[in-house]
């Protein structure tokens, strides 16, 4: 099964615009905790001020969809008494299908022969991404605490008294040690990209991250770079200001910074 990859980052959250950023040293798995099969729902609701969750990536039967770029500290894991995943890991949610409830955080009216279609494809997108980011940022998903569930990060001291995922994934006979272990099968297909590939997903990714809005807390840092001449754009007009600098640009800047300084002296 081949999964698609899509971005719709938070941009509107309180999360995204705090901007702050993490060295990934592992990847934690969540469900949402309800009956919510369509991800645009959580988009939805999360996509502005006032929400105080977020995360990576939400991962539905059909796509898995990115919310924040991979080394944005999120908001998912909250706290345990040895310090927050929140630092370290990269995390998502996997939507839950139709049909259940919750009592006592344990699912109730959930028939695994039903859904067992469901959760397989859930499931194989769960570890495509994980396989996908432990690639990314060179991680063994079979070294303890790299790869993980919100319930293991709480044993770990690491995050909050939640039981994702495995208030739901037993059901279905499956354990987070044989998800680490299809994480690393899903790496070893993974590591048959072609360079003609790896080159258009990176084009694709740089063309992705140039287009993304800045955060709120560099306006007034950009407004005086531009009103100095300092960033003047592209031919289009357009700042970039998510984009990678190259030292090209960035000898350019220095050099127009220069200028700036040689006017001020001047007057």
């Amino acid at each position: 099964m081949q999964t698609e990859f899509q971005m719709r980052l938070l941009t509107q959250s309180d999360c995204y615009q705090a901007g702050r950023t993490i060295v990934p040293r592992g990847v934690m798995v969540h469900s949402t905790g309800v009956a919510q099969p369509d991800p645009e729902v959580f988009l939805r609701r999360w996509d502005r001020p006032g929400v105080d969750a977020c995360v990576h990536a939400f991962v539905a039967e059909d796509r898995v969809i990115q919310t924040l770029p991979w080394n944005w500290r999120g908001w998912p894991a909250g706290r345990g008494e040895r310090g927050s995943a929140n630092d370290t890991h990269i995390s998502f949610e996997c939507c839950e299908p139709a049909g259940h409830t919750y009592q006592g955080g344990e699912m109730v009216g959930y028939d695994p022969a039903v859904q067992r279609p469901y959760f397989e494809r859930i499931y194989q997108n769960a570890a495509a991404l994980c396989a996908r980011l432990c690639l990314m940022y060179g991680l063994d998903p079979r070294e303890p605490g790299v790869v993980i569930c919100h319930a293991e990060g709480h044993r770990l001291g690491i995050a909050s008294g939640h039981g994702d995922v495995l208030q739901w994934w037993p059901k279905h006979g499956v354990t987070m040690d044989d998800f680490r272990r299809t994480v690393e099968n899903h790496m070893k297909g993974e590591n048959d990209v072609t360079q003609e590939q790896f080159n258009a997903m990176m084009e694709e990714y740089l063309r992705q991250r140039r287009t993304q809005e800045p955060a709120g807390w560099s306006r007034t840092a950009r407004e005086w770079a531009e009103a100095s001449g300092l960033v003047a754009g592209d031919g289009a007009g357009e700042k970039g200001y998510r984009a990678f600098a190259t030292r090209e640009e960035t000898v350019q800047m220095l050099y127009r910074l220069s200028k700036c300084e040689e006017k001020s002296s001047e007057q």
